[in-house]
């Protein structure tokens, strides 16, 4: 049975409220996706070993004289060296098993730098940006900012290795009531972590020079000029699957959040959802989407309830007579 003004089969308030809030979401998000795909964030122009992008819904492998699109998630492979460059003479150039968000170095998303490390070797050389524009990088609560020369920086497990190879760079400590922001010049080692202050020496550690990605020593030519003219389209595109982005979903907040905005639709999957919904201590922000029925508002007291009709007088008391 159905309350007055309820048919069956016809979708609930709630549904309705639930319903318009992911459709204006998911406008958004295409817009934000339509605006990234619109501006290339770069071209490979260096590519040893095999590099996975997932871009939307699915995920292909990196090729020289592809453009990769802001939002891009870049992973390169055991041994692998990724080189991106810009018309402006920017480059970044990824090392082996490093995990990265794309964007141009000099980028800004809200208020934190575009280009994100989430784990491996990324070494930036800035080009011919806007003083205003200084290329930058973000990392777990931590940013490196106003690069003017050549920076090589290694991330694994929440820490932070960072060496000034040319020019200066600043330290930002995105905590709050964390450490004070640190200016590099050139031949500066910073390492700094969750619970560890941040540490400069004059020289780098002798580990993190062993473990340096070789090519990292050498400054190889600019070859942005030889794929300008043509872009080389990604093949064989597959859907991924949530161990291939189990990283991202389970980064920061101010991270992970976009992803439900994106990925909203593998909540479809069996697989994936079962996996989201298990590790949902880890992304809370998926709840809404797993577990709809949980943020529907309350139903109307009076929707399913019959009229009540007035209630007689009370006993002894004389009953109106008709007019």
């Amino acid at each position: 049975m159905f309350g007055s003004g309820v048919i069956a089969g016809s979708p609930s308030r709630g549904d309705l409220v639930f319903r318009c809030v992911i459709a204006i979401v998911l406008l958004a998000g295409a817009q934000w996706v339509g605006a990234a795909a619109a501006k290339p964030a770069g071209t490979v122009t260096i590519l040893q070993g095999q590099t996975t992008v997932i871009r939307g819904l699915s995920q292909f492998d990196a090729a020289e004289g592809m453009h990769l699109l802001a939002g891009d998630l870049v992973r390169t492979g055991k041994e692998a060296l990724l080189r991106i460059e810009y018309e402006d003479e920017t480059s970044i150039a990824a090392g082996p098993d490093t995990v990265l968000q794309l964007n141009h170095p000099a980028a800004r998303r809200a208020n934190r730098p575009g280009l994100y490390l989430l784990e491996g070797w990324l070494k930036i050389s800035s080009g011919k940006t806007d003083p205003a524009g200084k290329p930058a990088a973000a990392t777990l609560a931590m940013d490196v900012v106003d690069i003017t020369g050549v920076v090589v920086m290694h991330c694994a497990n929440g820490s932070l290795e960072m060496f000034t190879q040319e020019g200066t760079a600043r330290w930002i400590d995105r905590n709050p009531h964390g450490a004070q922001p640190v200016t590099l010049k050139q031949g500066d080692f910073l390492t700094a972590g969750p619970d560890k202050p941040p540490k400069v020496e004059p020289r780098p550690a002798a580990q993190f020079a062993n473990s340096m990605p070789r090519s990292y020593r050498d400054t190889l030519p600019l070859r942005y000029a030889l794929f300008k003219s043509r872009n080389v389209l990604p093949k064989g595109a597959v859907p991924f699957a949530y161990p291939d982005v189990e990283m991202w979903l389970n980064a920061e907040p101010t991270v992970r959040r976009q992803f439900v905005v994106l990925w909203r639709r593998k909540a479809d999957n069996e697989a994936f959802r079962a996996a989201l919904d298990h590790d949902l201590s880890k992304h809370p922000e998926w709840d809404p989407v797993l577990h709809p029925e949980k943020y529907e508002p309350p139903a109307s007291a009076t929707l399913n309830t019959p009229s009540t009709p007035p209630a007689p007088p009370a006993t002894g008391a004389p009953i109106p007579k008709n007019p």
